[in-house]
């Protein structure tokens, strides 16, 4: 029944009904003929007439004799079977080709149709829709499938999504403890001054000075917290571009980084010059914090490479400074990390974080690595189909 499968449902329902309609037909005419044939032998059997003569012999006759109540009853039930049968049998081959059909046809698709929709909206999404026929209900299931792994994809992207929010969330209140107990401290000790009357104008303004510069802080951390947020939303808008343009521009726009830094970044581009859809923003913002980041930290040169190949653009950035810190390398890239034992103020460790979101964004990842001399950082981004 495997070439039946694999037929599309008008085909499987004319052939199977063409089938059993013959046979119906067929075992329609053999009743029939088989009737006709019984009423026959009833009614010669009716005309025909055997006796005993004065001698004691047999002697048979035919004669047109009045047919008896018994054989009247007889040979009306022939006629009826002999029109009655055919329609049944007609009747029932329709009938068991309508079940056969849903048998061979129906059955098995809609109950895996029907088990993966009560799946789904139960949310359980840890299963595969069977593709069991070639047919328009086998095209059916193979949709359900694709519905299911993009409900799948999307929900994990989702709680993907709530788990790094509430990273964030986490990292941010952690940093920010620190600053919102210093501003409690000093607001505590000008109180105490306030109520005792023992005020010290150099006391003052250091607490004054020291207020105000953890105020700015504040400000910074919330201000990296809504550039975080806002890329969350970032809006995707892809384009086709043309890589050996693309590259050029790239090289362009990172060039003038370096002006006044004392320092030299060097390029290479490789792949083909074919034309790519991508988010020029996104490639372009990452870029530029990959290479502002490698600048603070460089001695001398900052490397920076492009290559597009395998449907993948990707940029490594390298320096000859001292590398990631063993912290950032054991944690990985998350919100407001930075080695602690570097004093910067003004860097709250977002900046790779928001790379990293970026690449997620156009579908590839960020990796971070120490060389033999220096620090690399690979950003990767998925080539879309336009």
């Amino acid at each position: 029944m495997e070439w039946l499968k694999n037929r599309s449902l008008k085909q499987s329902f004319f052939i199977i009904s063409t089938l059993f309609l013959c046979v119906g037909l067929l075992l329609a005419a053999i009743s029939f003929l088989v009737c006709a044939e019984l009423q026959d032998k009833v009614e010669g059997y009716q005309k025909y007439e055997m006796s005993l003569d004065e001698n004691g012999k047999v002697i048979s006759s035919y004669h047109d004799g009045v047919i008896g109540e018994k054989e009247d009853k007889t040979n009306l039930l022939l006629n009826i079977l002999q029109f009655a049968l055919p329609i049944f049998f007609v009747v029932l081959s329709l009938a068991l080709a309508d079940i056969t059909f849903y048998r061979i046809k129906l059955k098995r698709p809609l109950s895996i149709l029907q088990s993966s929709a009560e799946r789904i909206q139960h949310q359980d999404l840890d299963f595969s829709v069977e593709k069991c026929a070639n047919d328009e209900l086998g095209m059916l299931c193979s949709a359900f499938e694709t519905m299911r792994m993009e409900l799948q994809q999307n929900n994990q992207e989702l709680w993907g999504q709530m788990e790094e929010r509430k990273r964030l969330n986490a990292a941010f209140s952690h940093d920010l403890r620190n600053p919102v107990t210093v501003l409690k401290g000093c607001a505590n000790l000008l109180q105490k001054r306030l109520i005792h009357e023992k005020f010290d104008c150099d006391s003052v303004n250091e607490s004054l000075a020291l207020i105000a510069q953890y105020t700015v802080r504040i400000e910074n951390y919330v201000e990296a917290m809504t550039m975080a947020q806002k890329l969350e939303n970032w809006k995707f808008y892809p384009q086709n571009t043309c890589w050996s343009a693309f590259s050029r521009e790239l090289e362009q726009s990172l060039l003038f980084l370096a002006d006044n830094t004392g320092k030299e970044i060097k390029f290479s581009s490789y792949g083909k010059n074919e034309e790519i859809f991508v988010d020029k923003a996104i490639i372009q913002n990452v870029s530029e914090n990959l290479v502002n980041n490698a600048l603070r930290y460089t001695k001398t040169m900052v490397s920076v490479k492009f290559t597009y190949d395998n449907g993948k653009v990707i940029i490594c950035v390298s320096d000859d400074g001292t590398g990631f810190s063993p912290i950032i390398l054991r944690k990985g890239i998350s919100p407001f990390l930075r080695d602690e034992k570097q004093d910067e103020k003004d860097h709250f460790g977002m900046g790779l974080y928001i790379c990293s979101m970026l690449c997620k964004k156009h579908g590839g990842n960020l990796k971070i690595e120490n060389l033999d001399i220096g620090a690399k950082v690979t950003a990767c981004f998925h080539i879309l189909s336009s």
